[in-house]
């Protein structure tokens, strides 16, 4: 049989009411007294195998300590640099005594009843939703954050700063006097905003330049291995969506013996680990991914902890992305 705040109390020679508030941590210790009484309780809560109800305690307290994170492709948690974000986040949680719920967002519904019934005090998204699915969020007035995302401009996010990546990138490969840069968009990348914001970056910068873009948008890294080795007026440089579709064309490069820097420039996104370690190392733009996971968790405690918040009045926050250059991007040497 579980053993209950009232046998404690029997055996402690004290209130319910009394053991309740010690094993919360309600009870003000400052007395010598008291101080004495409240470990004793605690002591013969342990010795007695006593273990706590925590929906009750929730309940009671109106709080759950869970964040939801919610999701539909649990690949955007586990891949790439969001891995990095959702530790972060995790451990800004942790230090103010939350914990992070995984919601599968899928056709069972039980994802509505986790957000609507109480169980999480607020949520957070790194991919996009359907608009169903953030309807019901803004109708349940729980605080929300999106990392890495501005789908649905009216709710709380954090995005970085892919047009100025991008931008960057591509007047650091024109300053190599690269005048033909291609932009490698792969054909698996899923939708977002940073797929449009860099393609916008990119162009920008080749406008500034009188400068023709070359798009391989969307499609195989065979179509543009394809191109870069048999094109007459092939790309001195390219811009690669990500680390992923960058370590491809440098693998593709070297088993056709094409050298890198000094025939094909190569710039990535995301900074991966691996990839300063390739030969050459890649030239790779990237983000602060532990300084976004925890600026949307002190986003989220904002709102958690003000008197009126609301959705109606969104936050929307940005962070810079920064140009590492390496041993993949060199000079132009036109022919």
């Amino acid at each position: 049989m579980a053993v209950t705040i009232y046998k404690i109390a029997e055996k402690a020679g004290v209130s319910s009411s009394t053991v309740a508030r010690v094993l919360r941590g309600d009870l003000k210790e400052s007395w010598k007294g008291t101080s004495e009484r409240a470990a004793r309780i605690r002591q013969i809560a342990e010795e007695m195998g006593y273990q706590p109800n925590l929906r009750a305690r929730a309940f009671s307290r109106g709080k759950t300590h869970g964040i939801a994170l919610l999701y539909t492709n649990d690949a955007w948690i586990f891949e790439g640099v969001n891995s990095q974000v959702v530790n972060s986040f995790v451990r800004a949680l942790r230090a103010q005594g939350y914990h992070l719920v995984f919601v599968p967002v899928d056709s069972d519904g039980e994802w509505e009843e986790i957000v609507r019934g109480g169980q999480v005090d607020g949520c957070m998204m790194l991919q996009r939703m359907p608009k169903s699915v953030n309807d019901v969020l803004k109708e349940t007035g729980l605080p929300i954050v999106v990392l890495g995302d501005n789908a649905d401009p009216a709710l709380p996010h954090v995005t970085v700063d892919d047009f100025g990546g991008a931008f960057s990138a591509t007047k650091h490969l024109l300053s190599l006097g690269h005048q033909r840069v291609g932009l490698f968009v792969h054909s698996t990348i899923k939708p977002h905003c940073s797929v449009e914001q860099r393609r916008a970056g990119y162009e920008s910068a080749l406008d500034e330049a009188n400068l023709e873009s070359q798009l391989f948008w969307r499609v195989s890294e065979n179509e543009v291995v394809d191109v870069l080795i048999r094109a007459e007026k092939r790309p001195t440089a390219l811009l690669c969506y990500s680390d992923l579709e960058a370590t491809m064309i440098v693998h593709a490069m070297w088993k056709y013996g094409i050298k890198i820097p000094d025939e094909l420039s190569v710039v990535g996104f995301n900074d991966s680990f691996a990839t300063r370690h390739m030969t050459p190392p890649l030239t790779s733009v990237a983000y602060d991914a532990e300084k976004l996971g925890e600026i949307g968790a002190d986003l989220l405690f904002k709102q958690m902890s003000a008197p009126s918040f609301s959705v109606d009045q969104p936050a929307a926050i940005q962070i810079n992305q920064k140009l590492n250059v390496r041993g993949s991007t060199g000079p132009a040497h036109l022919k």
